[in-house]
Parts: structure tokens; sequence; C-alpha cells
């Protein structure tokens, strides 16, 4: 009968306990997202078809980043390089990684304060949900204060063909014309809110 020595024993529960430790060492915020930041830490980097700049991340609310991720993860929200990326996520690194992206710091590119900016006729079909800045009234409603222009206006018509479902969003996008949807993209984007993250492979920061 085949006999493990004492020794083996020890030095074999070393190296389990410092693969264990290690294994959940590695599951943090910053870590996990790596992979996000390769199009999402990049300033200005755009998706290829339907054009739009990728979203800004930084300072967005944790919870709702959840939703998005969870989203993407069952299919409900749609885009191929997204659903395969949280395909892969459990709901624990999910809510490591919406933590990471929650409480990164604001960037010195953001030189306007919010009451410089006046506000639009328009808005009053936004206040409810996103404030009358963009910033949300709960966790649960995007932050779209700082966010791209381009990409807030790629979302409206999104939920306003029915590409990205959602109910309330539909019933109000569908009262937009393309003008305003245009002047509601550009107030919000000047307020201030959300960042650019420049840590991506390819950003200014690596070369």
């Amino acid at each position: 009968m085949f006999k493990i020595r004492p020794k083996y024993v020890f030095y074999l529960t070393i190296f389990c306990s410092f693969f264990i430790n290690n294994t959940y060492a590695e599951d943090t915020g910053e870590k996990l997202s790596s992979g996000c930041l390769g199009c999402h830490g990049i300033v200005s980097y755009s998706n290829i078809y339907p054009y739009f700049l990728v979203p800004k991340l930084a300072n967005q609310h944790k919870e709702y980043i959840v939703i998005s991720l969870k989203a993407y993860k069952s299919g409900q929200r749609k885009h191929p390089t997204m659903n395969a990326q949280a395909s892969k996520l459990s709901d624990n690194q999910i809510e490591l990684i919406a933590d990471y992206f929650s409480k990164l710091g604001e960037s010195a590119n953001n030189i306007k304060t919010n009451k410089e900016i006046k506000v639009i006729e328009e808005i009053n079909t936004c206040v409810a949900c996103h404030g009358t800045d963009g910033n949300s009234v709960a966790n649960i409603f995007p932050k779209i204060a700082g966010q791209h222009e381009n990409y807030i206006y790629y979302a409206l018509r999104s939920y306003k063909n029915g590409s990205r479902e959602n109910p309330i969003m539909l019933g109000i996008t569908s009262a937009l014309s393309d003008n305003q949807m245009k002047k509601l993209s550009r107030y919000f984007s000047r307020h201030k809110g959300l960042y650019s993250i420049n840590k991506g492979i390819f950003s200014e920061s690596k070369k």
C-alpha cells in the first residue's frame, strides 16, 4: 500500500495554501478590469459598427454597472464583445469590477461646472431619473453627465428604434425628434460627472 511521507504532506499543504491564496488575491476589481480597459481605458476609443465612442465608466454608479453587466451576461442587452466578456464573469466578479470603476477619481480634463450650463427645455423629459445635470437621482439609473455626446445620442436612438430594450426609455424617446436627442446629448455631455480613463494597453500612458 502506497504511503505518503509526512514531509511530503507538509510540502503539499504549503503549495496548496499558496495556490489558493494567490488565486483569491487575483480576484480584485482592478485586475479583473484589465480586459475592460482594453476598450474603456483608451480615451476616445470607438466602436466601429455602429460607430460610437466607447462609454466612459469612471465614477459611474456601481449599481448601474452591475445591472448592465448582468444584462449583457444574460443576453438581454446585446453587443457581441460585451456579451462574450460578461458571460465569463461570476456575480462576485461583476460586483468587484463595478466597485472598481465607480471609485475611480475625476479627470482634470473636465473644467466646466454644472452651474455654468444653461438648462434646456428638453431636459424635462429626463429630470425624474437622471436629474437636471445628468448625475441621476438614484444609483440604479446611470449617470450621463460628462458622457460622450456621441454615445448618449447613440443610446437614445437605440432606445427609440427598439434595438436596446427598456420600456420607459422607449416611451420617452418615441416622443423626441432627432434634433431634440442631439440637443440632450450635447447638454448632458458638457456637465461634470463621468470621466475618461487612460489606462488601456494602447493608451497614451503606455506609450
